[in-house]
This record gives structure tokens, C-alpha cells and sequence, in this order.
């Protein structure tokens, strides 16, 4: 309502049960890295808690939310209203997502963190991690380095018993993985190859028509057994009509995001067709035309309203007793070209006495002239038909309108039936650009946060591995890219994106020099239970659509159901297989050094240098030293 949007698409609905899982993900991602610093430091106060998860909860969800709300808003170059106003309303959906879990989650789980200290008097609570139950609580005396030690003893595998279950399968996942990182490297690479194979094959619907309910369906069945009458196969036979347009100027004056809002008529002021040669133009223009490919008559002893005019004032001029028409408009006109000054006034009457609709005046000037002709193609027909048909024609009337005089050169063709080549060609074009925008901006996001052109590029790889996977699966299940289909290819690169974000954000978070192996078992730890969870809720959400008798509510849920196990499968191994084989120790090094080199500092600066020699100097005494600031600040 503040943007202006009256029009509300039924396909708005379908964004409650997108930010349903888009909702849950990012509440997952907080309340994942505020358990991970509370087991960390299990007696540290909640304050400390929350300035070391909530700034790092909120720079990860920040990331998945901006390139997901870039995926639909890119998504509203559609000017299709419903497409462009669905894009909108779910952009903005997980933009207010995103605030409403800075607003109300983070201070939520402050709350709850609070009451459990209380409630557990200082110890740290069962709700935290269930093996804090068992540990032996000292009072006042315990020993928090020796805790902070064994929680450091769970990322090292030491204390293995004392992980969680999701935890513990996640750390024997991760040792498989790594065991077979270069049979999964090499069989990653093999299956985006021949997914591109068969995602390039998807092709364009072989009809245009859009069928919102399934085959069972009995109004489906009727229309399936209609196809077979002879009257309707010999209707699609017949094709189209088509209108050549003089006087009109091809404007949309309506609201473009409201359907119900329709341009009004806008006139051509430099239309004429009183004019001499405008007349000769006119008068040869229909025959010209019915002697094209294109363009039958509507009838077999059709005629355009020129033509018969032209005829009419040879019979009038030849008659012993001519109308009052032809006496008092006409001028003694014999044929076409009428006198300049006659010409609209006698057009006119005789337009009014045979009861043409095909010559529209206004204030005695000729205004709007129409010449209709039968198009070989209908809206149901392929769209590469109707692609061939419209250019064939538009390139004709391109150089009719070049031979034409300055008065009547403006002329169109439009149909009815070509509205829906538009709209699919508009759909089309959108499913390319909106993948393109949302690839481009979740690269860009990438290499902000995370600052390594590796970890862009490896991720940048996964979503296109999600994206070919996921249409080569379609392909296999006879789908083709209509208009629904569209739609749904639009919303799936934003959905691909979050997952492998997560993983690249999480691999970048460890400072300094640290091998691959322990970059992607931090990010598989700690970034794992959350996006696991996620992908359980979104596809619960998309099961429910499963059930659903429209077919545009089904065939988004098989979308998004198979984009969640792709993702989860391009996050979990594709992304997890490329770090571990060639993956950085130090991700951030190049990009650094790059931006270093750009603002011409080539040296390390006195503080780096003097923050080196005190690091090598203090020795094994700076953990210690951390640790008492850990605990005074605690």
C-alpha cells in the first residue's frame, strides 16, 4: 500500500510458504551461533554471548538475505503484473524477515539465556548442550579455563562422547568425506558436466496454452477430448485475426502493475488520410497485403473498407440517381483519390450508411482506420511459431511504412493472439535476466564478506551446479519453460544461494593461516546443523503445496523440493569437495594482497609489524593472556 501497489496476485499466497522456510533459516542461524559461543564458553555471562554470536548471526543472515532478495527483485524486470508484483512482495518479505529476526529473535534469546543462568544458578543449562547435565558443577571454585578447554576439545575431536548426536554425525560425515575428497572432486565435476548436457536441452512448450489443473482433473479431461472434435481442429486451423492499425498510437497509458487498469485512446495528430497520396497508399495497400503469406481474408468475398469505398463512388458516379450521401459529401468523386477536402466527410457518410466499423471519424475528420486480416497462428501455437510469424510481419509493415507517405507511415498490426507471445517472450526473458542478476549479485556479496575470489568462484560454481541440476532433473520429468515454469526458475536461483553461502561465509571466518581440512570441518560443524534444518522445514513447507489440485502450486513445490536436495547436496558435497582438494589455507590472502597493491601500500605497516614481533616474542604466554581477557571481559 506505501509503494502504490493496488493490484494484490493470487501468486502472493505463494510467498508465505517461501518465507515460512526462508524465516525458519535465518531463525536457525541464530539461535546455532549463540549455542556454539555459549558451548564455548559455557560460564561466560549472556552479555558476553551476545556481542561474540549475534554481530556474527547477523552478518551471515545479512548475506543470505541480500542475495535472496536480490534473486526477487530482479525478478520484477518482468513488466508482467502479477510476475512483477509477486517478485516484489516476496523481496520485501525477506528483507522484513531479516528485521524482524534482528528485532525480535536476537532479543529473545538474550531473555531466554538469562533466565536459564538464573534458573540454573550460574551453570550452564541442560537446554544449552545435554552433556552439560553430566559435567560436575564446583560452585563459585570452578576451574573456567578447564571448561573453556574441553569445549575447545569437541572442534578437535578429542572429546568425541561429549558431542551432540547431530554433531557427532556431521564429524563422522566429515571424515568419510575427507577420505573420498578427490573420488567426490572428480565425480562433482563429472555430473555438472552432464547435468549442463541435459539442462541445455529443455525446450519451449510446444503449445502456449497454460493449463492450471492436472490431467485427472475432469475439466482437463473434457478439454483433452474437445482437442479431438472436428470444429475445434478445424478452428485452430483457422487461425487469427489481426488488425493493420492507422491513426492509433501504440500506448499504454494504464497503470502497468494493475491488470484491471487499460490504456486509453491515444491518437495519432500526424495521421491523414486525406491527403492525395495517403489515399493512393491506402487503396493498394490491402491487396499488397493478401498477396503475402501471412495474411488471408477473413472471408472469401472480403474486401477492405478502402476498397469498397472505391467502388461505391464508381457506382454512385455512374448512377442516374446516386444517394444523398454520395450528392452532398463527395464532390462528384468518380474513385479514390478524393478531393483532399472532401474526402473525410464522404468516407464518413458512406461509412455510416453501410454500417462500417472499420472507418472511425471524429469532429468530420477520418481518425482511426483498420484493416483486419486471418493470421495463420493462434495463441496456443508454439512459441517459435508465433516468434517466426510476428517478425515476418512486423518486417513487412517495417518497409511498407517506409514506402508509405509522411501522413499514414505509422501503421501496426496487433492481435489478440500475439498478447500471449508477448507475455511468454517477456517471461522468458525474464527467467535469463533474473538468473543472471541473482548469480552476479550473490558473486559480489560473496567477495564483500567473504574476501577471497576462490571461495567466490567455488561458490558462484556450486549454485550453478543447483541451478542445471535441478533443470536437467525437470527436463528428465518431460517439463518444459512455459509460463509457470518461468516463475518458478525465477525464484529458484535466490533459493539455491543460502545454503552454500552459509559454508563459504563460515570457511572464511577462521583468521590467518589455517589448513583446508580444519576451514571446512569448522564450517561443516558449525554451519551444518542449522542448514540441515533449514532444508528439513522448507521442504516440509513445499510438501504441503505437494497436494495441491493447481497446477502452478504443485510444480512450485517439485521446484523447490528439488532445489532444497540439490542445494543441500552442492553445499554438503560439491563445495565441501572442491575447499578440501584445492580449497585456500588462507582464503583472504589474494584478495588483500590485491587491494593492497591498489592503494599502494607494498610494506606492512609499523603496527603490523610491532603486533608481529610482540606475537613471536610473548610465545606460548598469549593464549594464557587471551584467556584472562576472556574471562575479565566475561
Amino acid at each position: 500500500l506505501i509503494l502504490g501497489f493496488d493490484f494484490f496476485p493470487f501468486l502472493n499466497f505463494i510467498g508465505l510458504f517461501v518465507i515460512f522456510a526462508l524465516g525458519a533459516d535465518d531463525v536457525f542461524v541464530a539461535v546455532d551461533k549463540w549455542k556454539n559461543v555459549r558451548l564455548d564458553h559455557p560460564s561466560a555471562s549472556t552479555e558476553f554471548v551476545a556481542a561474540e554470536a549475534l554481530p556474527d548471526a547477523a552478518s551471515a543472515m545479512f548475506l543470505t538475505t541480500v542475495t535472496t532478495a536480490v534473486a526477487f527483485f530482479s525478478t520484477a524486470i518482468c513488466p508482467v503484473a502479477p510476475i512483477k508484483l509477486f517478485a516484489i512482495f516476496c523481496g520485501l518479505l525477506v528483507l522484513f524477515d531479516y528485521v524482524m529476526c534482528v528485532v525480535l529473535v536476537f532479543p529473545t534469546l538474550c531473555i531466554y539465556d538469562l533466565s536459564l543462568q538464573r534458573s540454573m544458578g550460574g551453570q550452564p543449562s541442560c537446554c544449552i548442550s545435554i552433556t552439560n547435565c553430566f559435567r560436575k558443577s564446583g560452585g563459585d571454585g570452578d576451574n573456567e579455563n578447564a571448561k573453556d578447554d574441553a569445549s575447545r576439545e569437541d572442534m578437535d575431536g578429542n572429546g568425541e562422547e561429549q558431542h551432540s548426536l547431530i554433531h557427532r554425525a556431521l564429524l563422522m560425515y566429515f571424515d568419510a568425506i575427507l577420505k573420498l575428497r578427490w573420488v567426490l572432486f572428480v565425480a562433482s565435476a563429472a555430473a555438472f558436466g552432464v547435468t549442463t548436457y541435459y539442462a541445455s536441452t529443455l525446450e519451449l512448450p510446444t503449445s502456449s496454452d497454460v493449463r492450471l489443473l492436472p490431467e485427472s482433473h475432469e475439466f482437463e479431461k473434457s478439454y483433452t477430448w474437445r482437442q479431438k472434435v472436428l470444429y475445434d481442429q478445424l478452428q485452430r486451423g483457422g487461425g487469427s485475426t489481426a488488425n493493420v492499425i492507422w491513426g492509433v498510437t501504440p500506448a499504454d497509458t494504464g497503470d502497468h502493475n494493475n491488470p484491471a487498469s487499460w490504456t486509453t485512446l491515444e491518437l495519432d495528430s500526424d495521421f491523414n488520410a486525406a491527403a492525395t497520396d495517403a489515399q493512393k497508399h491506402l487503396l493498394g495497400f490491402c491487396d499488397d497485403m493478401f498477396e503475402r503469406e501471412f495474411a488471408k481474408k477473413v472471408s472469401v468475398d472480403f474486401e477492405c473498407a478502402i476498397n469498397r469505398f472505391d467502388q461505391w463512388l464508381v457506382d454512385e458516379s455512374t448512377s442516374a440517381t446516386p444517394s444523398q450521401e454520395y450528392s452532398s459529401n463527395c464532390g462528384g468523386a468518380q474513385a479514390v483519390p478524393v478531393a483532399e477536402g472532401d474526402f473525410d466527410a464522404c468516407i464518413a457518410a458512406w461509412a455510416d450508411k453501410v454500417g462500417d466499423t472499420t472507418i472511425l471519424s471524429w469532429e468530420g475528420k477520418v481518425r482511426i482506420i483498420l484493416f483486419p486480416f486471418s493470421s495463420r497462428v493462434r495463441y496456443d501455437d508454439h512459441y517459435d511459431d508465433l516468434d517466426s510469424e510476428w517478425n515476418l510481419i512486423e518486417d513487412w509493415m517495417s518497409d511498407k511504412n517506409d514506402e508509405g507517405p509522411d501522413a499514414v507511415n505509422a501503421a501496426y498490426f496487433s492481435s489478440q493472439d500475439f498478447w500471449w507471445y508477448d507475455t511468454n517472450g517477456q517471461m522468458l526473458t525474464t527467467a535469463y535476466g533474473s538468473a543472471g542478476i541473482a548469480l552476479g549479485a550473490a558473486a559480489i556479496m560473496l567477495l564483500l564478506t567473504t574476501r577471497s575470489l576462490v571461495l567466490t568462484l567455488f561458490s558462484t560454481f556450486t549454485i550453478a551446479y543447483v541451478v542445471v541440476s535441478v533443470t536437467a532433473t525437470l527436463v528428465s520429468l518431460g517439463w518444459t519453460l512455459g509460463f509457470l515454469e518461468s516463475i518458478c526458475f525465477a525464484i529458484l536461483i535466490g533459493i539455491a544461494c543460502d545454503f552454500v553461502l552459509h559454508f563459504s561465509h563460515a570457511y572464511a571466518t577462521l583468521p590467518g593461516e589455517v589448513s583446508r581440512e580444519e576451514r571446512a570441518k569448522y564450517a561443516v560443524i558449525k554451519m551444518g546443523p542449522s542448514i540441515l534444518a533449514a532444508a528439513f522445514t522448507t521442504m516440509a513447507s513445499a510438501c504441503i503445496m505437494l497436494g495441491t489440485i493447481i497446477t502452478f502450486f504443485s510444480k512450485f513445490a517439485v521446484v523447490l523440493v528439488m532445489t532444497v536436495i540439490q542445494a543441500t547436496a552442492g553445499t554438503f558435497i560439491v563445495f565441501i569437495s572442491l575447499v578440501l582438494c584445492i580449497g585456500p589455507s588462507n582464503p583472504t590472502r589474494l584478495f588483500e594482497a590485491m587491494v593492497s597493491k591498489c592503494s599502494g601500500g607494498d610494506k606492512e605497516t609499523d603496527a603490523d609489524q610491532n603486533a608481529n614481533r610482540s606475537g613471536d616474542s610473548s610465545g606460548g604466554s598469549s593464549d594464557a593472556d587471551d584467556q584472562q581477557n576472556v574471562e575479565l571481559t566475561a
